[in-house]
C-alpha cells in the first residue's frame, strides 16, 4: 500500500490527520502504508474518495496518476480541526456545512 503513502505525503499530511480523515487509527494507517495490514473494502472506499482516485491506483492496478490538485492549507487544516472533535461534533459540523452547500444551490 505505498500509494496510500505517496498520496499522504503528497498533501503534506500526517499519519494521524489522515486516520482521522478516513476514521481509522494511526497504527492502522502505518501497516497500511508499511503493508502490515490490509485495508478492507469500505476502508479502501474512504481513502479513494479523500483523494479522488481510484481504488485501482491505490492497489497498484491502474498506473494513472491522479491529478493534481491546488492546496491553500485550507483543507489539511479543516481536516486537522475536524479530527480533533468528538463524533457528536463531527455529525454537527457536518450538518452546518451541508445546510451551508444546499443554500447555495437555491
Amino acid at each position: 500500500m505505498n500509494r496510500i503513502k505517496e498520496l499522504r505525503k503528497a498533501k503534506n499530511m500526517k499519519q494521524v490527520e489522515l486516520a482521522n480523515a478516513i476514521s481509522v487509527s494511526q497504527a492502522a494507517l502505518s501497516g497500511y502504508e508499511t503493508g502490515k495490514y490490509e485495508p478492507d473494502f469500505d476502508t479502501l472506499q474512504r481513502i479513494a474518495e479523500f483523494f479522488h482516485v481510484s481504488i485501482d491506483y491505490i492497489l497498484g492496478r491502474d498506473e494513472k496518476k491522479p491529478v493534481a490538485e491546488t492546496d491553500n492549507g485550507r483543507e489539511r487544516e479543516f481536516v486537522r480541526l475536524f479530527g480533533k472533535l468528538t463524533p457528536e461534533q463531527q455529525d454537527m459540523v457536518l450538518a452546518q456545512l451541508k445546510g451551508v452547500v444546499d443554500s447555495q444551490g437555491k
